[in-house]
């Protein structure tokens, strides 16, 4: 009988395998998985640090992560020198916090690799941690060498960049899966974004359960990954998946912009209306706008379908001035009380062009009256009845003068009692001691009771040791880009520390960064609060 000697390496197929946008394992996958256990075998070194503070896991994970950094480097994939072009075009600098006076764009460099450990680590195990710690730098610089060794022998495989042509009458699914593989499955975006999925998962599992009972599990992720592959930003420069393969694929300049526009999903309740040779006519219910959407995209009978007695729960995206349906489709005979009760919300590219434009400069025009009323873009309330007495006022100001813009009566002040007529979706709760009220340009009023207490910590002489942290994260997590630049300049930064770093301009240096970093999702094209509302008055 013959021997079998089990593999004592910790990582295995499945491991590499997980960020790859193929499913067989050759010998190009075993050499580069032979050295990404090579790296965990020196992240696992006791002596290191890494052990103690983070799981096994974790430390694997990363192992992948970094060889795939290089193996991106031997490819020209493309992925690491678009994010050092994005960092540079918004920040300055190909990467935050070290020194990068010998940093060659070209070439490898220690520190692509501590950044690469810095971020995937920190978001893999949801930990601060210091991003030139001891650690951290001496395996940045084992990293550069043991892979600087390996470059002349490391294969190179073309299947990247026939992977990546994108031609103008490329198949939309074909397209559709260059952007689940930069999701969910590359080396940057990818350990995040699943993250957030399963996050995403286990939320339903515990608030939405009938949804778990209702929908097959395998067409309810289908569904929400949609949102990851269009519109979800990931912390690596807030940049979306349609904005990075913009910048690797190898295409015409012109088609760029064409999947940079992927992003502008239509998501909710359709009605259907019938169809012709190319194309299934659905009507988007919040705003009655019609769409076109190409019949390829999902596998109906229309035939047995009558118009305007069915509805359709489902998303759609425009690929070169064509809708196409993505992700899963529910339909059900059409009832319009079920309608409102429906989740989904309004997207405001569900407007049409026109409509969207018009939104755009209704909100400037509030904006404006904004600004003219309280003379200031944010403003501060003892209470909930005061903040509405004011926004009432406001909009009574806002009111008489688009009545004389547009030459109608001037509209009567209302005399309801503010303490009596608080609008309950506010969601503010109650016991508050102050609240703010910030206008975010582009896209209305947001009312706030942590602001208050951001600007106390913020002009506070000595702030306590143990609200630093707090402050830091409360204010780079949950400030909108916007108003995080406005309460710095207003009232100064000097209470921003970073964890492990006492010093304000540390934050002042990299505050774009942390930023995008902490807060990718608001940097998003502004979206008016208008286009929220189902009818624009």
């Amino acid at each position: 009988m013959r021997k079998r000697s089990l593999s004592t390496q910790a990582l295995k197929t499945t491991d590499w395998m997980r960020y790859r946008p193929y499913t067989r394992f050759d010998l190009y996958d075993g050499y580069y998985l032979k050295q990404a256990n090579a790296v965990f075998e020196y992240l696992n070194r006791p002596e290191l640090g890494f052990r103690q503070p983070f799981q096994r896991e974790h430390l694997k994970i990363l192992a992948i992560l970094i060889t795939c950094y290089f193996e991106d480097f031997v490819n020209d994939i493309g992925l690491w020198r678009a994010l050092t072009r994005k960092y540079t075009e918004l920040h300055g600098y190909a990467l935050p916090f070290y020194e990068l006076s010998e940093y060659d764009p070209e070439y490898l460099n220690p520190e692509d690799f501590a950044y690469l450990i810095w971020h995937q680590l920190s978001k893999i195990s949801h930990k601060s941690i210091l991003p030139f710690s001891p650690a951290i730098l001496e395996m940045a610089d084992f990293c550069y060498a043991f892979f600087d060794e390996r470059l002349e022998d490391a294969p190179a495989t073309p299947f990247y960049d026939d992977w990546l042509h994108i031609g103008p009458d490329i198949d939309f699914f074909e397209l559709k899966s260059r952007l689940k593989w930069l999701a969910f499955e590359n080396y940057l975006a990818g350990p995040e974004f699943v993250q957030e999925l399963l996050a995403s998962l286990e939320e339903i599992a515990e608030n939405s359960r009938f949804l778990l009972e209702e929908m097959d599990p395998g067409k309810l992720i289908y569904s929400l990954e949609d949102e990851y592959l269009y519109t979800r930003r990931s912390a690596f420069g807030a940049m979306t998946m349609p904005e990075w393969l913009a910048e690797i694929a190898r295409c015409p300049d012109e088609l760029r912009s064409d999947i940079k526009r992927l992003n502008r999903r239509v998501y909710g309740i359709f009605l259907y209306e019938g169809y012709d040779d190319r194309h299934y006519h659905f009507r988007y219910s919040p705003t009655k706008r019609l769409f076109h959407i190409d019949r390829r995209s999902i596998d109906m009978e229309p035939e047995s379908m009558e118009p305007g007695a069915e509805s359709g729960f489902f998303g759609i995206v425009n690929w070169r001035g064509d809708w196409w349906l993505s992700g899963t489709y529910t339909g059900w005979s059409a009832n319009p009380e079920d309608e409102r009760d429906m989740p989904g919300g309004v997207s405001f590219y569900g407007w049409s062009e026109a409509e969207q434009q018009r939104i755009r400069e209704s909100t400037a025009e509030m904006e404006e009256s904004f600004l003219d009323y309280f003379g200031d873009r944010m403003m501060l309330f003892p209470n909930q009845t005061e903040l509405f007495k004011a926004l009432e006022d406001q909009q009574h100001a806002y009111n008489v003068q688009i009545a004389k813009k547009y030459g109608k009566k001037e509209p009567r002040k209302s005399k309801t009692d503010p303490a009596k007529t608080i609008p309950e979706d506010l969601g503010l709760g109650s016991g508050f001691k102050d609240l703010a009220i910030f206008f975010v340009p582009g896209e209305g009023q947001l009312i706030s009771p942590v602001i208050p207490e951001l600007i106390r910590w913020l002009q506070a002489d000595t702030p306590a040791p143990n609200k630093t942290n707090e402050l830091f994260y409360s204010f780079f997590t949950e400030c909108h880009p916007a108003l995080a630049r406005f309460l710095v300049e207003r009232y100064s930064g000097k209470n921003l520390r970073f964890p492990f770093v006492d010093d304000p301009a540390f934050v002042e240096r990299y505050f774009g960064f942390f930023m995008r970093y902490f807060n990718p999702g608001d940097f998003r094209e502004p979206i008016p609060q208008l286009s929220l509302i189902n009818q624009v008055q």
